[in-house]
């Protein structure tokens, strides 16, 4: 156990699945108290993502302890961490299109687009008898996990371009922040898998998500604010 409490990394994917649980909780709970009938359904779909996402690291520290502890890896946890990861992304990717589309109805039909990826990305699977679910995992990264955080990162920011117009400097500049942790995750979370300059890539996504659970409280604000 000593051992496993001098690696950083056993804070780090702590930290990382915190900070997601948390944005989680702050997002659900604003979302529950909300009356709007515009955005109650798709700022429960970010918390979900949060939750999912938070249990996905969650899981992954555990598995980090029994591999640095000797036990190895277990396969049931390698299949929960990937299905998980997998599911939370996919939600992810819904919120942000959701969010972007709000406000017209016409635009409704792009709701259904993660739904119609889904089926095709499980087709994908199937037909090409993917040999390892981390493999799985990884392709859902590159698709669901950018598209998705780019997009909620895209939305953030046209939020907070309409509290600009109406006058809130302080949620407009927490939106701002939120819709930069996205994009940054898009990045470090999505795109980039491999340790950078040294540091593991999960220190750059537990900022990423840090950042995000912090600049979430803006997220309680925009609820209350169309209350």
């Amino acid at each position: 156990m000593n051992r496993v409490l001098t690696e950083p990394l056993f804070y780090i994917d702590l930290i990382y699945g915190m900070s997601f649980l948390l944005m989680s909780f702050v997002v659900f709970e604003g979302t529950r108290k909300a009356s709007s009938i515009i955005f109650v359904p798709t700022f429960y779909i970010l918390s979900g993502f949060g939750l999912v996402h938070g249990i996905t690291e969650l899981i992954d520290w555990v598995s980090f302890i029994l591999k640095t502890g000797g036990v190895g890896e277990l396969k049931i946890l390698i299949i929960l961490s990937q299905s998980c990861l997998i599911t939370s992304f996919v939600l992810l990717l819904q919120f942000g299109i959701n969010l972007l589309t709000y406000k017209s109805e016409k635009k409704g039909a792009y709701r259904s687009l993660p739904a119609l990826l889904f089926v095709a990305y499980a087709a994908y699977i199937i037909v090409t008898e993917t040999p390892h679910i981390r493999t799985a995992g990884l392709i859902a990264r590159y698709g669901f996990g950018v598209s998705g955080a780019l997009l909620s990162g895209l939305a953030f920011f046209s939020l907070a371009k309409s509290m600009k117009v109406i006058g809130h400097p302080r949620l407009t500049t927490g939106l701002i922040i939120t819709g930069i942790g996205f994009v940054c995750y898009a990045v470090f979370g999505g795109l980039a898998v491999e340790p950078i300059l040294g540091l593991p890539i999960q220190l750059f996504r537990a900022v990423c998500a840090l950042t995000i659970a912090v600049s979430s409280f803006a997220i309680l604000e925009i609820l209350t604010v169309y209350k």
